[in-house]
């Protein structure tokens, strides 16, 4: 994918060696097939600071940001003295039909990554359309590793299908991601390490996202998967509270100064993601 317009916003956190990268409004150019011949990854919110106009759609009680990359919910800090230790919800995935348009994303659910921007351990759904091809899988990571698809004979993904996505760390090196496909009856987990001493996680956020992931270094163009839902959302922390998504702060995809998203926190336990 050419690398053509570097992303012009600005971020709260400093991600060296990282080349933030968008396509032009309407490019030709393809995503590929097959992601396993190339280097995914999902990576840290990259906030923009400047204000904007408000979103539609937001809950009334909700703090709205905005992003170049996440939309979603996300819980920005824990209860004083404790931190985050797992975060699960369930969503069905979205049906992507192909209009000529090519373009992808992620849904997932992850424990850091904004506020505290050195690791991330999350787990979720892509999708994506390259012409007249339709794509779903799995996938895990503990970034600053590059994601790791999940074998389709192992765990098969397919539009409709209501995935459950737990995350849970055990320490602030070490975690379990695990997937539960509710519609086949099937089911994933794996163990997973830091994968390097800088890269623990600090337990400070949660997070319910939709996402611009990267591949070979730039920006995905954005897919438009219509609406993810996430329900039963909650996250956990050390002291064996259960905490709601009540006062969880909403992020809207902004690009090319469009903002592309609309989320609506629906219940404590639930939060909607649009594509607008």
């Amino acid at each position: 994918m050419k690398l053509s317009i570097i992303l012009g916003i600005i971020t709260s956190v400093a991600f060296p060696g990282v080349v933030w990268a968008l396509p032009p409004r309407g490019s030709s150019d393809p995503l590929v097939s097959r992601r396993s011949a190339q280097l995914q990854q999902s990576n840290p919110n990259t906030r923009i600071e400047e204000l904007q106009p408000e979103a539609s759609g937001a809950s009334s009680n909700a703090t709205i940001q905005f992003s170049g990359n996440w939309s979603g919910a996300v819980l920005v800090a824990p209860p004083e003295g404790e931190i985050f230790t797992s975060a699960v919800g369930t969503f069905t995935v979205p049906s992507l039909v192909p209009n000529g348009n090519d373009g992808a994303a992620a849904a997932w659910v992850g424990i850091d990554g904004d506020t505290f921007a050195t690791a991330i351990l999350q787990a979720g759904v892509f999708f994506s359309v390259s012409g007249d091809t339709v794509q779903y899988g799995a996938w895990y990571e503990w970034w600053p590793n590059f994601a790791t698809d999940i074998d389709t004979n192992v765990f098969p993904i397919s539009a409709g299908d209501v995935i459950t996505v737990n995350i849970d760390a055990t320490s602030n090196s070490e975690g379990t991601v695990s997937l539960i496909n509710q519609s086949s009856n099937t089911s994933f987990a794996i163990d997973l390490v830091a994968p390097t001493k800088l890269s623990v996680l600090g337990g400070q956020n949660a997070e319910w996202i939709v996402e611009d992931y990267t591949q070979n270094g730039g920006l995905v163009p954005l897919a438009d998967w219509g609406t993810v839902t996430f329900v039963n959302a909650s996250a956990s922390t050390s002291a064996n509270n259960k905490i709601s998504l009540q006062d969880a702060t909403i992020f809207d995809i902004e690009q090319f100064n469009d903002i592309l998203t609309s989320v609506t926190i629906g219940s404590d336990s639930s939060v909607a993601i649009s594509h607008t």
